[in-house]
């Protein structure tokens, strides 16, 4: 168990000393609608809504995925929206900028040790809950 533990903290300290958060923003603004995949990995978990809005079949690769950051902690998408049917039902319209670079946020909240694959990444400065 011990073994394990050491584990964990030394994949997690690998995740943050690896530099995963990205640094070049495209400094292109931009408006974009995605949703929630709920995935049961650690993986990025949105995809945006123009892949799949004229194609119902569309399906989803693990390339259209991205991440999302909030551009300050008090611009985090609420927990309400992640629970239950709520982020089934309705999608996120959000305005900011691409990195350039792909990464892992630091705001990301990891679900297990398994360290995520760096994807791109989409720091938001505002959002809204659309139906």
């Amino acid at each position: 168990m011990r073994l394990l533990k050491s584990f964990y903290i030394f994949s997690f300290l690998l995740l943050v000393s690896c530099g995963n958060q990205p640094q070049k923003i495209s400094g292109v603004n931009e408006t974009i609608e995605v949703s929630n995949m709920h995935w049961a990995c650690d993986c990025a978990d949105f995809v945006e809504v123009k892949f799949y809005k004229s194609n119902p079949n569309y399906e989803v690769k693990d390339t259209d995925c991205i991440f999302i950051e909030p551009s300050s902690k008090d611009n985090k998408i609420p927990d309400e929206y992640y629970d239950g049917e709520k982020s089934f039902e309705y999608h996120l319209e959000l305005s900011g900028q691409f990195y350039i670079d792909k990464g892992v946020p630091d705001s990301y909240n990891q679900k297990t040790p398994e360290i995520p694959e760096k994807a791109k990444v989409f720091r938001y400065d505002s959002y809204k809950i659309i139906k």
